[in-house]
């Protein structure tokens, strides 16, 4: 029989930005030999999204799922991704996220690197943010992701855009952590687990996937309060690689004083300013992050 490949969206309030990702998965190029579907994890206890779908049904090139995950939190969402590919029989789950929208060819080069490197690897891609032309130009280097050549390994990477063999899934027995639903970083958690346990991860630099900015995130509060964030799931992953609490907090210290001081040194350059900041407060997540600070900074739906 065909591998299957699962195409999982989680989605929260945010029906316009899910249909845009819909339309796009509608005109994608499909890789010979394979079995493609698709599923919608709806994590808004309204059930926004089941309109979207329902509307799409009878129309959508691919087979399409509708599940209503009821408990608030991402990692719950993405836990029944893995539980509804399963259920399917899929051999892959692809993650993207509702916001974002893939090009013809994502699916194709996504699939073929991972055939080409033996089955059993993560595969992440491209993913490129596009600003709001009231962000400042500069704010480009806030959202773009590092550039990666393709065929390079990873310690870890993220759900939005990205291949998962579900037989490693299953021999490991990986879930996403569902302790701090409304944190954040779980995806990181989950992909540095995996790379700890020996699953290799690649980038694959020609699939790519493109996301809109919205001014809700094009601003420096925004920004702040993510890198305190994913400074804290930073210190986690630290101590999960097994760096000892004392070296993890003296890095975050020293990290935290530079920033602070280039921050004090650039008052008069804004870009700069703002740069330092950013990082002083994700070298601020981190220090907090050793002793066991939380972040609840998905308890919102940005949109």
């Amino acid at each position: 029989m065909q591998p299957l490949l699962d195409i999982c969206i989680c989605t929260c309030q945010r029906p316009g930005e899910l249909g845009r990702a819909l339309e796009s998965l509608a005109h994608v190029d499909l890789p010979d030999a394979v079995r493609v579907s698709v599923t919608v994890v709806d994590n808004d206890p309204g059930q926004s999204a089941l309109s979207v779908v329902r509307g799409l049904e009878n129309s959508f090139p691919l087979p399409i799922c509708y599940a209503a995950e009821p408990r608030r939190g991402i990692p719950f969402a993405r836990n029944r991704c893995l539980d509804e590919a399963q259920a399917k029989g899929a051999d892959y789950l692809v993650f993207i996220d509702d916001d974002e929208w893939v090009a013809a060819d994502w699916l194709q080069k996504l699939y073929s690197f991972a055939r080409g490197a033996g089955g059993g690897a993560v595969v992440c891609g491209s993913v490129i943010s596009l600003l709001p032309t009231s962000a400042p130009d500069y704010y480009n280097m806030f959202f773009s992701r590092k550039r990666r050549r393709t065929g390079e390994r990873l310690p870890y990477c993220a759900t939005n855009n990205v291949l998962i063999p579900l037989a490693e899934v299953r021999r490991l027995g990986l879930r996403f952590d569902e302790s701090r639903p409304f944190a954040g970083g779980e995806d990181v958690m989950f992909f540095t687990a995996a790379s700890l346990q020996g699953v290799a991860i690649f980038h694959c630099a020609e699939a790519v996937v493109y996301e809109d900015i919205p001014e809700s995130r094009a601003n420096l509060h925004w920004l702040a309060r993510r890198k305190y964030s994913v400074g804290i799931t930073l210190a986690q992953q630290k101590l999960a690689g097994g760096r000892g609490r004392v070296d993890v907090l003296a890095s975050a210290l020293l990290q935290l004083f530079m920033a602070s001081a280039v921050c004090i040194l650039s008052l008069a350059v804004r870009r700069q300013r703002e740069r330092a900041w950013l990082r002083a407060c994700r070298s601020a997540g981190m220090a907090c992050g050793v002793f066991g600070a939380e972040s609840q900074f998905y308890r919102r739906a940005h949109s």
